[in-house]
């Protein structure tokens, strides 16, 4: 019995599993298909998300007088705005 050296075993090793790469690449590419795929579905059903200025009140406070409002330039007083990515229904 000859045994292998171990420098020639771990050397071959890597060639044996050639194949696995392929596989997580084409996983990946998948799996950013069923996301991007999702996200999609998600935006055209849900176009709208809260306003980030007036956090959904549509009142844009003054900084002097607490109590007083006006509409929320951003948002137009809606209190939400549109997704990006998103087209009106």
């Amino acid at each position: 019995m000859n045994p292998i050296p171990i420098a020639s075993a771990t050397l071959a090793a890597p060639a044996a599993h050639a194949g696995n790469g392929l596989l997580v690449v084409v996983l990946l590419v998948l799996a950013t298909v069923l996301y991007a795929a999702g996200h999609a579905l998600s935006v055209r059903l849900h176009p709208w998300r809260p306003c980030r200025r007036c956090g959904e009140s549509g009142k844009h406070r003054g900084s002097v007088f607490n109590r007083s409002f006006r509409p929320c330039s951003r948002c137009g007083g809606t209190g939400r705005e549109l997704r990006r990515f998103a087209r009106l229904p």
